[in-house]
C-alpha cells in the first residue's frame, strides 16, 4: 500500500529568511498546518531535504507526551515549499489502494491511537518515541478505496456539524467571560447606571504613577489601598539548602502559591504544606473575607486576585501574595476583588518593576493602589444585584463547557465508528481488511 517507502524527514540548520521547516505542532489538526513553521538556513550542509508534498501523511515520531507521539496529519496542498524536519516520518500510500484523506482521519481515531500507544517507546529524559519498524507494525482497517471516500465523505459531513457547534459554544464562553469581567469592572466603579460622574479628586503621591482615574458617582470617592486595609505579604518558604531543626511544636500547614490565585477565583488542586512554628502560622494565617493579590509573574498578571472563604483550615500565603484585610468594614471585600481584577491590575502593571522574565510590585507600592469606594448601605446591594448576573452567567458557561466535553465525546465515538465499520456498510461482504504499512 506505500507508494514509498518510509522514511525520516531531515532538519535544516537554524536560519533566517530560509527554507521554511515544520514544528511538531503542525500535526494537531487533521490536516498539516503549514503557519506552524519556523525559517531554517537554505545553505545547510549539501543533504536534500525532504519536502511535504500533496498527499504525503506525516507522523511525529518523538514527543514527551504519551498522548501526542506518533500524531498524524495530510498534507493538502503546501502553499510553498516546505521541508519536513527529522522529527516526523513521512508516509506515502498509492492512491488506488488508500485514500490519503481515509488514512488522515483514520490516524485521528482511537483505533490508531491505541496501537500507537502500545507500540511507543520511552527513552531518555521522558522523551515517548515511534520508529519507522514500530509504525510500519501498525493494522489498518482498510475496506475498498469507493467505500474508503463513502467513509470519508459521511465522516467529514459530521464532523463539520460538530466542529461549527464546537467553534459556536467556545465563542459564546468567550463572550461570556468579557461580559462578566465587563460587568464587574463596571460595578467596581459605579458605572452600572450609565450616568456622569464626578471626575477623581485623588491627591497624587511620590512613588506611584496612577493615570487618568475615572470618573466616579458624586456620593462616591477615590482613595488608597493602605487607608481601607491592612496589606501584609505572605511568608517566604526555606530553601532546599536552609537546613530547618526539626521542633515537634511545629505544624504542616497549607501553603498557597501564585498559581493558586487566579483572577476572579482561586485554583485549590493544587495546594502545597510548609511546616512553621504556630506564632509564625497565626501571624500569616488566612482569615475569611481576606483578599489575596498576586505580586510577582508576567506583567498581565499583576494584582489578579480572589477571597479568601476558609475553603482550607490553617493557610498562609507565599511571599509572591499579598493578603488584603480591609479595616472597619469599609468596603465590601468582592468589590474590592474586582476592582483589582479591572482597573486595579492595569495600575499594577503601569507601576510594576521587570527584571528578567519577571515582573512584580512591592508592598510600598501595592499599598498605594487608588481604590472607589461606594457608601456602605449601597456596597452590599450592589454586590447582590451583579452576583445575580454572574451567577446566571457562570451557570451557562458550565453548560457550554459540559457540551465541549461532550462534543469530543461524540467525536471520538463517531471515529471510532467509522473505522470499525459501523458508519457505513460495506460494499461488499469481502470488503472488509487488514493490511499493514
Amino acid at each position: 500500500m506505500l507508494s514509498e517507502q518510509l522514511v525520516n524527514g531531515r532538519s535544516p540548520r537554524p536560519g533566517d529568511d530560509g527554507l521554511p521547516v515544520l514544528r511538531m505542532t503542525a500535526l494537531r489538526a487533521v490536516t498539516v498546518d503549514f503557519t506552524q513553521s519556523k525559517s531554517s538556513d537554505r545553505s545547510d550542509d549539501g543533504r536534500a531535504m525532504l519536502m511535504a508534498e500533496h498527499g504525503d501523511v506525516l507522523v511525529g515520531r518523538v514527543n514527551g507526551s504519551l498522548s501526542l507521539v506518533g500524531e498524524g496529519a495530510l498534507v493538502d496542498g503546501p502553499p510553498t515549499p516546505t521541508a519536513i524536519p527529522d522529527t516526523m516520518i513521512r508516509v506515502r500510500v498509492r492512491p488506488d489502494t488508500v485514500d490519503p484523506r481515509y488514512l488522515a482521519h483514520l490516524w485521528k481515531s482511537p483505533v490508531m491511537r491505541r496501537q500507537i500507544e502500545a507500540r511507543a517507546r520511552q527513552g531518555g529524559a521522558a522523551i515517548w518515541r515511534m520508529n519507522q519498524r514500530e509504525l510500519a507494525d501498525v493494522l489498518l482497517p482498510l475496506p475498498p478505496v469507493a467505500e474508503q471516500r463513502r467513509i470519508v465523505g459521511l465522516l467529514e459531513d459530521y464532523l463539520t456539524r460538530i466542529d461549527a457547534t464546537t467553534i459556536r459554544t467556545g465563542n459564546a464562553l468567550d463572550q461570556a467571560d468579557v461580559l462578566s469581567r465587563t460587568l464587574t469592572a463596571r460595578a467596581g466603579l459605579g458605572a452600572l447606571a450609565g450616568t456622569t460622574g464626578a471626575p477623581a479628586d485623588l491627591p497624587r503621591v511620590a512613588g506611584a504613577s496612577d493615570g487618568t482615574l475615572p470618573h466616579l458617582p458624586a456620593h462616591w470617592r477615590w482613595t488608597r489601598l493602605h487607608d481601607i486595609a491592612e496589606v501584609t505579604r505572605g511568608i517566604t518558604a526555606p530553601g532546599k539548602q536552609q537546613k530547618q531543626q526539626w521542633n515537634p511544636a511545629d505544624a504542616d500547614v497549607s501553603y498557597l502559591r501564585v498559581a493558586n490565585v487566579q483572577r476572579g477565583r482561586l485554583d485549590l488542586d493544587d495546594v502545597r504544606t510548609i511546616r512553621l512554628p504556630a506564632s509564625r502560622t497565626r501571624a500569616a494565617r488566612l482569615r475569611a473575607g481576606d483578599v489575596l493579590l498576586t505580586g510577582s509573574g508576567s506583567r498581565d498578571s499583576l494584582g489578579r486576585g480572589w477571597i479568601w472563604e476558609e475553603q482550607l483550615p490553617h493557610c498562609v500565603p507565599h511571599s509572591h501574595l499579598f493578603r488584603v484585610r480591609i479595616t472597619a468594614h469599609q468596603l465590601h471585600p468582592v468589590l474590592l476583588a474586582w476592582h483589582a481584577n479591572g482597573l486595579g491590575r492595569q495600575w499594577c502593571e503601569h507601576n510594576a518593576t521587570q527584571t528578567v522574565g519577571l515582573a512584580s510590585i512591592s508592598l510600598g507600592k501595592i499599598r498605594l493602589m487608588p481604590v472607589p469606594v461606594a457608601p456602605v448601605d449601597e456596597q452590599h446591594h450592589l454586590v447582590a444585584v451583579v452576583q445575580a448576573h454572574t451567577t446566571a452567567l457562570k451557570a451557562a458557561s458550565a453548560a457550554a463547557e459540559r457540551a465541549l466535553v461532550v462534543a469530543g465525546r461524540l467525536r471520538l465515538n463517531l471515529l471510532e465508528r467509522a473505522f470499525t465499520g459501523h458508519l457505513s456498510p460495506s460494499l461488499s461482504p469481502s470488503g472488509q481488511q487488514e493490511f499493514v504499512l
